[in-house]
């Protein structure tokens, strides 16, 4: 992830094994513009080398950074500084009235700029040898230009992706106003929001990943209306005949690499502007309630404590917001898919038109929140879900962390069966200029220590997903920082202190045998829609 939003592909883990096999040495990629490169030397894709992920403030190398240490405290502390806050329980504040979210914002513009950025070629400089030495060498690439036809498909494609939202769309410059500006072909140092997509090439030829695109920030309930994404996806006119027709299952002709690139762009754009609109990667897994992917990816001990939950998510490489890193999809997903928003991406988009707030609210005991309904779309085009009617409230809370020692208490109720979603943002939220290491920790309605989560797999905030509750009752989330020195903290010693965001769903999903009722009395539905077929 491109700070704060960018996505690489891991061309080594996100293979299906089928393709990787096939791929596994390296491949050799002729330069299409040969004529104007200063060396001939080809490019080269190896599967063993190329880099996992580009690292950014909201990215899991911060866990890098702090897991030794907090592992350490962990395993010294266990759980008993969870449980320690138990007794504060007694006490049950009520909620203060919620404020709306950003709903009265309006619809958000959003310009697809495929000219801006694009000059017709584009240049990677790398030295000749892989070891630093030799000379520089500069290969010159040429760019995908769009035609009519494929920028209206782009278009239509992400309006067919945003239909349920007040997302509006445009290939024409706004005169004037608050508008987002997706710049495609932006694939060099300057050009759109600064950040250059495309292919990363090292010192010897290699190609060690593609940036499909990079989002200026991940602005939960979109508050800042301007962001901006940069986006590339010319990979499809530089990867060899034998390569493209390995990972696409397409000739390799010139119309099926614009299919490609088309197909690329237009999800890619979606997903990038997710970011700007405040979704994260996790937002894919699904269906909700299966815990993490089934490809295994992210691992188990990418979360700080280890995860020991489920892995049924199996339709999360149908989704969005997925990516190599957070859920194993494949290198070709985005042009043999026609992927869609899955319930938590709904659910987040939703939220931002007519979420409620509220604050933290000072004293010694819990404060009792009550989430509110939300009428959330179902944008589910295959899958458990598809046509079924879910039940989703939700709430976010904005609270504080004002010494390090200090505890937040929020008492929630539900049903058995309910399924919770707990998100604590600080440092990921683009919004949050004072942030913390925070910590999510659950207890059940007498004060029993249940579960908690430190680090997610991107960063050092916390993520509490698919929480059953395996009772109709109460039970209490507790908001805590990490309070020990800080690794990556040269300024004030710790992140102990600062501003959080504490996202809050409660979802219902219907019986199973409900749902097969429900399914025989429909009628299969077509895909919604088809792009350059």
């Amino acid at each position: 992830m491109i700070p704060n939003g960018g996505d690489i592909f891991n061309m080594k883990s996100t293979f299906l094994s089928s393709i990787a096999i096939a791929l596994v040495a390296s491949v050799s990629i002729p330069a299409l513009a040969s004529a104007s490169v200063v060396n001939s030397t080809d490019l080269i894709i190896d599967l063993d080398t190329i880099n996992q992920h580009v690292h950014g403030p909201a990215c899991s190398h911060n866990n890098a950074l702090s897991s030794a240490l907090e592992q350490k405290h962990q395993a010294i502390s266990g759980n008993a500084a969870y449980v320690a806050m138990a007794p504060a329980i007694a006490a049950v504040a009520p909620g203060v009235p919620a404020s709306t979210g950003a709903s009265s914002q309006g619809t958000q513009l959003v310009f697809l700029d495929f000219d801006s950025a694009t000059t017709g070629t584009y240049t990677r400089t790398y030295k000749e040898n892989a070891d630093g030495s030799g000379a520089d060498v500069t290969q010159v690439f040429q760019e995908h230009i769009y035609t009519a036809p494929e920028r209206a498909a782009v278009m239509a494609s992400m309006q067919n992706d945003y239909g349920h939202f007040d997302i509006a769309f445009t290939t024409e410059k706004p005169a004037g106003g608050e508008y987002s500006t997706l710049f495609f072909n932006a694939n060099m140092p300057g050009e759109g929001n600064g950040v250059e997509a495309g292919i990363r090439v090292a010192d010897g030829g290699r190609v060690t990943g593609i940036l499909w695109g990079a989002a200026d920030n991940i602005d939960f309930r979109n508050l800042n209306r301007t962001d901006n994404a940069n986006l590339d996806a010319n990979f499809w006119d530089v990867i060899s005949d034998s390569g493209f027709t390995t990972v696409t299952g397409l000739a390799a002709t010139e119309e099926n690499r614009a299919i490609a690139i088309t197909r690329q762009t237009a999800q890619t754009g979606s997903h990038e502007l997710g970011h700007d609109l405040g979704l994260r990667h996790h937002e894919a897994w699904g269906p909700l309630g299966t815990g993490l992917p089934t490809t295994g990816v992210p691992a188990d001990g990418q979360f700080i404590p280890v995860y020991t939950g489920p892995r049924g998510a199996d339709e999360t490489t149908r989704h969005l917001m997925v990516s190599g890193a957070s859920g194993g999809s494949s290198l070709g997903g985005s042009v043999t898919q026609d992927r869609f928003f899955g319930l938590r991406s709904a659910t987040k988009l939703t939220f931002n038109e007519e979420g409620r707030v509220i604050q933290e609210q000072a004293g010694p005991g819990a404060q009792f929140v009550e989430l509110v309904n939300l009428d959330v779309p179902n944008t589910v085009e295959n899958g458990r879900d598809k046509n079924n009617r879910i039940r989703v409230a939700a709430i976010s809370i904005e609270g504080r962390i004002s010494e390090s020692d200090e505890t937040d208490l929020y008492m929630f109720e539900g049903n058995k069966g309910d399924i919770f979603n707990f998100e604590l943002t600080s440092f990921v939220n683009s919004n949050n200029l004072d942030y913390m290491d925070g910590i999510l920790a659950i207890f059940d309605d007498l004060g029993n220590f249940l579960t908690y989560n430190d680090d997610d797999f991107e960063g050092v905030d916390s993520f509490l997903f698919d929480f059953v509750l395996e009772y109709t009752g109460r039970f209490f989330v507790q908001v805590s920082s990490y309070n020990f020195l800080h690794p990556i903290d040269t300024v004030d010693g710790d992140f102990s202190i600062g501003n959080y965001q504490l996202y809050a769903t409660r979802t219902t999903i219907p019986a199973p045998g409900i749902f097969g009722l429900m399914i025989l009395g429909l009628v299969a539905m077509g895909r919604r829609k088809s792009l350059l077929k």
